[in-house]
């Protein structure tokens, strides 16, 4: 009995293994030929795209993606090429205008060195105006000891006419100073005693060559003062065309008036004065005038600042102008004051 049951248990055992054995072999049968199958297919599929390739138009969704891919990649390759040559010429660019800076700021540093032993602020100004004040000090050396303000021909220098020259009208070309204005026919205030003048800051349009504010020199070649055009307000001469004279008979510029730049009261030593400022337009600028042997410059208002740092009361006239102009180029005040077209002067 138990031999019998052995002999089963073999059986049953024998057969088991057989049939796992059939089974994986079947398996791995079948598994072989799908992979020969996709095998196949993927040939014939590769095949087929490699011919599609040389037949125009035809292309498969695979294909699409390649060909969009690639777009996208040469796209970026071609903006990356085009910042790299963007990058190249801002470069350039940068490097020009660094070059040009340098130049500048050497030949700034060089120009305020030279003239600060007559200057002390001349490290505070701008290339543009050390430049006119270097051009001016050559001239000086001839001008000094050569003219006085003892006459009005004696302000005037001797210009040779050259073609184009502009001259001032002639009623403008002898200076006040040289005419009998006595203390008579001065004006002062009749509260504090002070004497009454007028005072002018004159623009120039770019288009005449720029700048914000006309410096004149001292009637003294000697002195290195820079001070605005300013002079006495006679009796029967009304004040704003008195600052209008004052401006072409010193400054050699017929200008129109703009905004008034109220009154300002300072002292020199004993004396006292009242100043009427206004702001001005230069229409005409001369180049022969009553009093030609001053020296003009025409600058920034932070340049004219540092220049009148001596004379405070004219650097106070120049800040208010400056804050004028800031309204007017703000759209907050017109260019001028309808008020003032009325002031001219009768240049015949």
């Amino acid at each position: 009995m138990r031999v019998q049951s052995v002999l089963l248990f073999v059986f049953i055992a024998s057969t088991a293994f057989a049939a796992a054995d059939s089974t994986t072999t079947n398996i791995a049968t079948v598994q072989s030929d799908e992979l020969s199958f996709r095998g196949i297919t993927a040939d014939r599929k590769q095949a087929k795209r490699s011919l599609r390739r040389y037949i125009p138009g035809e292309f498969d969704s695979e294909d699409e993606e390649d060909r969009g891919a690639f777009d996208k990649v040469a796209g970026v390759a071609t903006k990356l090429d085009d910042v790299a040559g963007k990058q190249q010429q801002l470069t350039a660019k940068l490097d020009a205008l660094m070059l040009k800076n340098l130049d500048e700021f050497s030949m700034t540093g060089a120009l305020a060195k030279k003239l600060s032993g007559k200057y002390e602020d001349a490290y505070k100004l701008s290339l543009p105006t050390l430049k006119q004040l270097d051009e001016i000090e050559i001239l000086r050396v001839d001008d000094i000891a050569t003219y006085s303000k003892e006459t009005g021909k004696s302000m005037r220098r001797v210009i040779e006419p050259f073609d184009g020259i502009k001259i001032a009208p002639k009623k403008f070309l002898e200076s006040h100073v040289g005419r009998d204005v006595g203390r008579d026919l001065q004006r002062y205030d009749p509260v504090d005693g002070s004497r009454l003048l007028s005072a002018a800051v004159v623009s120039r349009p770019k288009n005449q060559g720029g700048g914000d504010v006309l410096l004149i020199s001292s009637s003294n070649p000697n002195k290195g003062d820079w001070l605005l055009p300013k002079g006495g307000w006679d009796k029967g001469e009304d004040v704003k065309r008195a600052a209008l004279r004052e401006v072409i008979e010193e400054g050699g510029v017929n200008a129109q008036l703009l905004h008034g730049l109220r009154r300002s009261k300072f002292s020199e030593g004993d004396k006292k004065y009242t100043y009427y400022s206004y702001m001005m337009k230069a229409n005409t600028v001369y180049d022969d005038w009553a009093e030609s042997v001053r020296y003009r410059i025409w600058v920034s208002y932070d340049d004219a600042i540092a220049l009148l740092a001596k004379r405070p009361h004219m650097a106070k006239v120049v800040e208010k102008a400056k804050k004028i102009d800031g309204k007017i180029k703000a759209g907050e005040l017109p260019e001028a004051d309808p008020k003032m077209r009325k002031f001219t002067l009768d240049l015949e």
